[in-house]
């Protein structure tokens, strides 16, 4: 318990110390020995910017592809990117083509409409796989469409009324036939084409990429591709070997097929269903289930 002499002293000094400021603050004061050196609270305060910061504008080419011109009616259904993917792109980025649609055009540049009912934003020709309109695939036709606003690689089944069945063949075994309606569809040819797959030569062995769009560099014909985990990659047209859309052996063939983003040598087990196989690895485990654009013959 404090006695008289130091409680008269502590209130002389908080008396003093009181004195000593010019006006009051919610802040704690400091002890009165430190009360002349104390900073003024707006020391503590940052001064406001002269210009607010300005929402950052996506890129539309961010990974530099040259000058690419394609012709859209306003309105149509396109595979693209999302904006947050474009802001950040690079070589090696994580890509994934989303349905969407075009809205109008800035230049050459394609103006998506934006997801969920936001702002529309601005895409390079060069990241687009347009999609006809009016297209009703056939039975058995192997087509670009969509799963979950995705793009997916699928052979149509049956109809269902006013639905398609469509079996993906570039999803799990056990992902289940779906039935869909007023999807995008893309009927699939062979070769070189946005959004078929393609065999990719590169470090002495043969890596599976999706091929999005072509362009010319320095008088060389290359492709904008998407690798393994959809890493997005610049491929030589030179470089690239086809996978069939449909590939046609047997039972007992060898072939090529995919694994962990390689095309590795396998043999055909059996065709469990029309476009999907059971294949087993050199030198590896269990058989695998594949579908049509995972599996080749060898080179």
């Amino acid at each position: 318990m404090l006695g008289p002499v130091r409680c008269l002293a502590l209130a002389a000094a908080l008396l003093a110390a009181c004195s000593r400021e010019s006006s009051t603050t919610t802040e704690a004061t400091p002890p009165a020995s430190d009360a002349s050196t104390a900073p003024p609270l707006g020391s503590f305060i940052a001064s406001s910017p002269a210009h607010p910061p300005q929402p950052r504008s996506p890129q539309p080419n961010p990974l530099g592809l040259p000058p690419r011109k394609i012709k859209l009616d306003p309105g149509r259904r396109v595979f693209t990117f999302s904006e947050p993917m474009l802001t950040n792109a690079r070589i090696g980025s994580t890509l994934v083509l989303y349905a969407a649609t075009a809205v109008g055009f800035d230049g050459d540049d394609l103006v998506i409409e934006g997801q969920s009912g936001g702002p529309s934003y601005k895409v390079h020709a060069g990241y687009v796989i347009p999609v006809p309109d009016n297209v009703r695939p056939r039975l058995n036709d192997v087509v670009l469409t969509e799963w979950n606003g995705v793009m997916k690689h699928a052979i149509v089944r049956r109809y269902v009324k006013d639905r398609i069945a469509v079996r993906y063949t570039d999803m799990e075994a056990r992902a289940p036939e779906a039935l869909l309606k007023g999807v995008r569809w893309v009927k699939q040819k062979e070769g070189l084409e946005p959004g078929n797959y393609a065999a990719h030569r590169q470090e002495g062995e043969y890596r599976h990429v999706l091929l999005v769009s072509p362009f010319e560099a320095g008088g060389i014909k290359r492709w904008f591709c998407l690798g393994f985990g959809g890493a997005a990659l610049i491929a030589d047209d030179a470089d690239l070997q086809p996978i069939p859309i449909k590939w046609k052996g047997k039972p007992g063939a060898t072939v090529w097929a995919e694994w962990a983003g390689t095309m590795r040598r396998a043999v055909v087990q059996s065709e469990n269903e029309p476009g999907i196989f059971t294949v087993k690895f050199e030198r590896a485990g269990k058989p695998e289930v594949v579908g049509h654009g995972l599996l080749m013959d060898p080179l």
